[in-house]
């Protein structure tokens, strides 16, 4: 129903973080996250969604308007959906690029870098 892919490798939810940022000089990997259709709504409740108005255009602008609190957000449904445990950050979510929709269901796209707590936890 969901699946995360980082680096052309499966992932676990539980391994990732959300925080948006500008990746800088990380090493950046790329992350997709294919979301069925069966779990669209359980995943990104839009029911604000105006339906003339693409899945990329709601997305990344409600990611524009509130960060990464509604990215993580996201992730977190997501998350409880593959029900994930948190098993230690390895990647964080950096950025959300591109939204692709097709009758299948809904692919997020964007970049990734390694999870490294000097960075983040002080």
């Amino acid at each position: 129903m969901v699946d995360l892919i980082i680096d052309g490798f499966h992932e676990s939810f539980g391994r990732v973080w959300v925080h948006i940022q500008d990746p800088g000089t990380c090493q950046i990997v790329e992350y997709r996250v294919r979301v069925a259709e069966s779990v669209v709504d359980s995943v990104f409740d839009a029911t604000d969604k105006e339906s003339g108005v693409s899945w990329d255009e709601y997305l990344r602008e409600e990611v524009n308007e509130l960060g990464t609190a509604m990215l993580s957000r996201y992730f977190s449904n997501m998350s409880q959906i593959a029900e994930a445990t948190e098993e230690g950050y390895r990647w964080v979510i950096a950025t959300l690029d591109s939204v692709i929709e097709d009758a299948d269901g809904i692919e997020l796209v964007g970049r990734a870098i390694p999870f490294e707590s000097s960075k983040f936890m002080t």
